[in-house]
């Protein structure tokens, strides 16, 4: 089971890929790094960026270990696929 299944309790199928890389700003976080997270997000999913560049730009603002997100991201989907949600 994924990362992500197992923290939820569910298998989520989201209506748009980014929904499982997106982030969210609170109120101490930098709002232009979120925003740059989630573009390099939208541009990676649509073959825009490499996963390189990607995880360079997530490292970039403050992701300290992005292929632990990226891996997530793929464990995730491959349950989608496995379980044909």
């Amino acid at each position: 089971m994924s990362q992500i299944a197992q923290r939820t309790g569910i298998i989520w199928t989201p209506q748009d890929d980014i929904d499982l890389l997106a982030v969210s700003a609170d109120a101490d976080a930098d709002f232009l790094g979120m925003i740059n997270i989630n573009q390099a997000a939208r541009d990676w999913l649509d073959n825009k960026i490499s996963l390189s560049d990607y995880c360079d730009i997530l490292q970039m603002n403050g992701i300290p270990d992005p292929f632990e997100l990226v891996n997530e991201f793929c464990e995730h989907t491959e349950l989608i696929i496995r379980m044909g949600a």
